[in-house]
């Protein structure tokens, strides 16, 4: 009679999470040089404009993501975490590749610079 097979158990890894930074709010953010500032990071940016109620539903990517708004509001949607991100001028958020993410520009709209790697 031979052995019953070991089951190997599935290997955990860490939830990727949504990671924000928020303005000091010293000043406006200046769209020149925040691209700069992720260009020298080895970000590819482009802007990107929403206007008011426009959004992207929950979806992810197989590549991480950065959002750093210029003007308006934005808020990010994170399903699996049942929260919503409300970004103010300046505020940024970095989404790991794989977070299921959604968004919802504001009653302005919403202007921000979208970078990848």
């Amino acid at each position: 009679m031979s052995a019953a097979p070991k089951v190997l158990p599935f290997p955990q890894r860490p939830r990727p999470m949504a990671q924000v930074t928020l303005w000091d709010g010293r000043s406006r953010p200046d769209e020149d040089a925040l691209r700069a500032d992720l260009t020298a990071q080895g970000y590819q940016v482009v802007a990107w404009k929403s206007a008011p109620a426009e959004g992207f539903p929950p979806h992810l990517h197989i590549y991480p993501e950065l959002m750093w708004l210029l003007r308006g509001s934005l808020t990010i949607i994170l399903p699996a975490e049942d929260r919503l991100l409300e970004l103010a001028p300046g505020d940024r958020v970095a989404l790991p590749a794989g977070l299921v993410h959604g968004t919802m520009a504001g009653a302005e709209g919403a202007a921000y610079l979208l970078a990848t790697r």
